[in-house]
């Protein structure tokens, strides 16, 4: 029997993704691809129709990155339940990548974020066994080698299948070199240079294949030539039965991103992002040319030529869409409810125009996420909806939501000029960016047909020690109102990349670029379908005054400010999609890693909610435990280890600077 999958990822020695057996790993779920009974399923049968080639296909997509930290019913991993190949828990073991940002300060002190990295305990010792890392190495962490491995055996078997067109053959290749490519820049922005493996691996013809670690700019190249040749044979879009799949767009977009990864400081500097050259460890030694070490993580100068291949890359997609087929999701009016309720429909619901790369798993609904447990408010808005504090969210990312108007927002200001009272119609966070109350649970604000309560000891927040909504906030976005119509029914979808992405990616590289205009045009874009001013010099200069920003000698052409806003815009309209964690380490952001964080606390100070006089005190805000890496800062914490189990197996494997 051909063996189809894998155990462990890369061996000296070495079975790469080979250890599993077949059939099993083409299964979704329970009963994703059954024996005939008293037959083995070989790759033959598995490619033998149509039908089965097509859940092989479908096999791969389940394997693709998704952002919520998911349920699993059955423990070990891949024993049942309906997340095959992400850990039961992840992404990060409870918690989501904005818990490492500033804009999420978790509570959830089981969890990665709290466990992990708050505390300094991650090493690379930690990725050999942890589902608390940002993105694991290993397949039994992430499905990123998984992936590779799958979308390989169907390219190359996907041809004996008879009862499929060529036409059909061509489009189904296409869409799993996307696939492959949207493996490799998930390793590639958290490792750096990674293993390119441009076949599936074979049992007996593995010592033929380089298993060394390679440069940045070689993962980057291979990473564009996927996606450039899959484009050539894929559709601009695909119709509603077909949603999901890969398309042009798809392809041309993440070119976008990986692009815009690529131009950003963290390779394309003056100077490596650390100072410290790590070295050839136990059988490694001899296997890499210890002079190109850097090269694994740094491109070797900066370039200002990449910027200019972010813009004519994001113009390419602007060109291909000339017919309007993806656009941004409008409101229907100009309030802003009309404005949070076509915001709410962008990053969530299928066939929508916006999204341009899904990932959603076989979960039948959003009630089958942790966001029920983790993100929600307090446990007695029923089916278990517990808020663990996964979702306090910080003052910090609150204040960057400006007023309708687009005027800076300060809380601490706004309590001193009303010494420190407030209402519920009438306090610090009345009138911003309608984003605001749709990714976060603000006091006053509706939410299940009343206002919300969350000040201490309030409905919605629980008690002053809960880590509910520790911070004075919860996350509201993938919550909505919390009910059938909203979550508990709602079908799951994980917009891995979506349109507005793709005009912020652009407005960054116009800026870069001296075209600072431009860049304004782009921004604009997705200010104005929430209601927001257009952004222009004047406007900048008041929500930035005041700000420092970091220090890049030499390297950039663009205005810091405008920088600096379009970073923000990205926090605003991209939470809770893996965004504001990765700007901040292309950016080499320490500033933003090590900034001190705040909460507020919110008390009654006279009059009842029940009797709808209720007034407020706003206290001044408080600063969680710091984390580990403010006052510890060492710039590798940029880039992940490599499990040093891996490491020490000798296939050319080099650490990252100071792991």
């Amino acid at each position: 029997m051909k063996k189809l999958f894998t155990h462990s990822i890369l061996a000296a020695g070495i079975t790469l993704l080979l250890a599993a057996a077949g059939c099993q790993d083409l299964r979704l779920g329970d009963s994703f691809l059954e024996k005939a009974p008293g037959v083995d399923v070989t790759i033959d049968t598995v490619f033998s129709s149509k039908l089965y080639a097509d859940r092989a296909l479908v096999s791969v997509y389940a394997t693709l990155r998704c952002g919520y930290p998911v349920h699993n019913n059955a423990w070990p991993l891949g024993s049942a339940g309906q997340f095959k190949y992400q850990r039961a828990c992840s992404s990060i073991d409870n918690d989501v990548h904005d818990a490492l940002t500033d804009i999420i300060d978790s509570q959830c002190n089981w969890a990665g974020a709290y466990n992990i990295y708050y505390n300094g305990s991650y090493s690379a010792e930690t990725e050999n066994w942890s589902s608390g890392t940002k993105f694991g190495y290993l397949t039994d962490q992430e499905g990123a080698w998984k992936c590779i491995r799958k979308a390989y055996l169907y390219i190359n078997n996907v041809d004996r299948v008879p009862d499929m067109t060529p036409e059909e053959k061509i489009r189904r290749k296409a869409e799993c070199k996307v696939m492959i490519a949207m493996s490799y820049l998930d390793l590639w922005r958290n490792f750096g240079g990674v293993p390119i493996l441009k076949d599936a691996v074979e049992a007996g013809k593995e010592a033929g294949i380089d298993y060394s670690r390679q440069s940045a700019q070689a993962v980057l190249d291979f990473i564009i030539s996927l996606l450039d040749e899959a484009a050539k044979d894929l559709p601009w879009t695909v119709p509603a039965a077909e949603d999901g799949h890969m398309t042009k767009a798809s392809a041309l977009g993440l070119k976008c991103r990986a692009l815009d990864f690529a131009a950003s400081p963290l390779f394309n500097a003056q100077a490596p992002y650390s100072p410290l050259v790590p070295k050839p460890r136990l059988g490694n030694i001899g296997k890499v040319d210890e002079s190109k070490i850097p090269e694994m993580y740094w491109f070797g100068g900066y370039d200002p030529s990449r910027w200019e291949a972010v813009v004519t890359a994001c113009e390419d997609f602007f060109q291909a869409n000339a017919g309007g087929e993806y656009a941004l999701i409008q409101a229907s009016g100009t309030t802003s409810e009309d404005y949070r309720s076509a915001w709410n429909r962008t990053y969530a619901d299928r066939n929508n125009g916006e999204i341009l790369i899904h990932t959603g798993r076989y979960m039948p609904t959003f009630a089958d996420t942790y966001q029920r447990c983790y993100f929600g408010p307090a446990e007695d808005h029923g089916n278990n909806g517990r808020g663990y504090g996964g979702g306090a969210i910080t003052l910090n990312f609150v204040e960057l939501f400006p007023y309708a108007d687009g005027t800076p927002a300060d809380y601490r200001k706004w309590v001193k000029d009303h010494n420190h009272t407030g209402t519920l119609t009438d306090n610090p966070f009345v009138g911003r960016d309608p984003r605001l109350y749709e990714s976060v649970m603000i006091v006053g604000d509706h939410f299940q047909g009343h206002p919300i309560r969350m000040w201490d000891d309030g409905y919605e927040h629980g008690s002053a020690e809960s880590p509910r909504a520790y911070t004075g906030f919860c996350s509201r976005k993938m919550i909505w109102d919390y009910n059938d119509e909203t979550f508990h029914n709602k079908p799951t979808d994980y917009s891995y990349l979506r349109l507005a992405d793709i005009w912020l990616i652009y407005a960054e590289a116009l800026n870069e670029v001296g075209r600072k205009e431009d860049a304004y045009k782009a921004l604009n874009q997705i200010r104005s379908r929430v209601g927001l001013p257009d952004m222009d010099d004047a406007l900048l200069e008041k929500v930035q005054a005041g700000r420092v920003y970091p220090d890049y000698p030499g390297d950039l052409r663009g205005d810091a400010r405008l920088r600096e806003e379009i970073l923000d815009e990205r926090a605003r309209e991209l939470y809770f999609e893996e965004s504001r964690l990765y700007d901040m380490i292309r950016w080499k952001r320490k500033d933003i890693f090590c900034k001190t964080l705040y909460g507020i606390h919110m008390t009654i100070k006279s009059g009842t909610y029940e009797d709808n006089n209720l007034v407020l005190n706003f206290l001044d805000p408080f600063e969680p435990t710091p984390r580990y890496w403010r006052d510890n800062w060492e710039d590798k914490w940029l880039l992940s280890a490599f499990p040093t189990n891996e490491i020490n197996k000798g296939y050319g494997l080099v650490q990252n600077p100071g792991w």
